[in-house]
């Protein structure tokens, strides 16, 4: 986690600079988002089952957090790009429909997305700004993961997540209030929904006993979207550092 807060930090003081040379103003933040289940725009939960053994996968609290730049393109219209990681928590909870046996097991899925929206702004006060932005994430999965639970000497469940692609695409939406402020930059709050093209991983899970010989396996796709919390600040863009020198007495 600490690499990653100062690779930020490095991407930051660079667009800042290169913020400070661009004429028309290119804007550089950080943002933080706290993910959760998708709810009203459809549900994050993964229910497979048999006659024997049933899992249920739910979204729990996730984070994302990463870097955004804004280039101004015309009038109240930018694009805004950046890096970010995101990291979606599920709880897996396997019931053995024959039996009392039960367990419950958490799993992460990390991924770097580089998004790519369009940003609109109207202007509510001097200070207060209302945005709204939509486009694509290109997104990049770098593993595939697994989880175990041991719940005796003979019964173990499993789960594993298989990536469908290095590379996948998710649409994104958000929208918020920012406040801007000459000297101490931009604040903004908002929220933010992600809506992959795809699922994101293939799911199985899995149901073993040693001692009677039984194994079970079921297998499903997770869709990974999500809902948040949009958390951003924007440093204060500061004046263009080119040196003015006044006339002096030859050209009088």
């Amino acid at each position: 986690m600490i690499k990653i807060v100062l690779f930020f930090l490095i991407i930051g003081f660079y667009f800042q600079h290169f913020a400070q040379q661009n004429e028309r103003r290119a804007s550089f933040g950080i943002h933080f988002k706290p993910l959760f289940e998708g709810g009203f725009i459809g549900s994050s939960k993964l229910d497979i089952k048999n006659e024997k053994f049933n899992s249920v996968i739910n979204q729990k609290f996730g984070t994302s957090f990463g870097a955004i730049i804004r280039f101004p393109i015309w009038k109240n219209l930018y694009i805004e790009t950046g890096l970010a990681q995101i990291k979606r928590n599920y709880q897996v909870d396997y019931t053995t429909l024959d039996s009392n046996f039960n367990a419950s097991k958490a799993i992460s899925f990390v991924s770097h997305d580089i998004p790519i929206n369009a940003l609109i702004f109207v202007k509510l006060s001097e200070n207060f700004y209302l945005n709204s932005a939509l486009g694509v994430s290109l997104v990049h999965n770098p593993s595939n993961v697994a989880s175990q639970v041991v719940y005796n000497n003979y019964i173990q469940y499993k789960t594993e997540g298989r990536k469908r692609s290095n590379f996948a695409f998710e649409f994104n939406v958000t929208s918020g209030i920012e406040y801007r402020n000459t000297k101490f930059g931009g604040f903004y709050l908002g929220a933010s929904a992600r809506i992959p093209f795809r699922p994101i991983f293939d799911v199985a899970t899995s149901y073993v006993n040693n001692k009677s010989n039984n194994k079970e396996v079921l297998y499903g796709r997770l869709n990974g979207l999500y809902v948040a919390l949009d958390f951003r600040y924007f440093l204060p863009k500061t004046k263009s550092s080119k040196i003015q020198f006044e006339k002096g007495p030859l050209e009088d």
